[in-house]
């Protein structure tokens, strides 16, 4: 009689312990979530600071960039450069003290950038700083000659990390 007794407890447990692992696996993913949830909260919150500060960091630029009117040319007493203000702080930045001047300079000691060979004894040569203008931060126009013949080029230049002027010509051509 005991046998019997036995059989239908034997479901009841096998039941109770099915129920058991049901809830304790119900637990654990409960408990899991809270856990992804904590950490997108946490994401969350880290986002929004980070939105904040580039929030105030585009208010300083917006700030920064209502100073700079780029409209606003400024032409050298030799009429030689059409550079805004902004563009020559950039250049300076960039390691130039008196960008004008300085790309000026640097141009009239590179004969070398000049295609084409003087006639009659002559030297090509950018003779004058005022024949030299600074188009953009990035590109002048210059005259060239050897005292016979002369020509015109354009050029494009870089800054390096160093502050010095990297030069090439874009065209050029001798007026004869």
């Amino acid at each position: 009689m005991e046998s019997k007794d036995i059989k239908p407890h034997k479901g009841y447990i096998t039941a109770i312990f099915f129920l058991i692992a049901v809830m304790l696996f119900l637990t654990y993913t409960v408990w899991n979530s809270y856990e992804q949830i904590d950490d997108l909260e946490n994401r969350e919150a880290r986002l929004v600071e980070e939105r904040d500060v580039l929030r105030e960091q585009i208010e300083e630029l917006e700030a920064m960039v209502e100073d700079v009117e780029p409209e606003e040319i400024e032409v050298d007493e030799a009429g030689r450069s059409l550079l805004s203000n902004f563009e020559i702080n950039r250049l300076k930045r960039q390691g130039l003290d008196d960008p004008v001047n300085d790309i000026t300079k640097d141009l009239l000691s590179r004969n070398d950038l000049i295609p084409y060979d003087g006639v009659l004894g002559g030297t090509m040569s950018f003779y004058a700083p005022q024949n030299i203008h600074i188009l953009s931060p990035q590109w002048v126009f210059a005259y060239f000659e050897d005292g016979h013949i002369r020509g015109e080029m354009l050029l494009k230049f870089t800054i390096d990390n160093d502050g010095n002027i990297n030069w090439s010509v874009i065209d050029s051509y001798l007026d004869n």
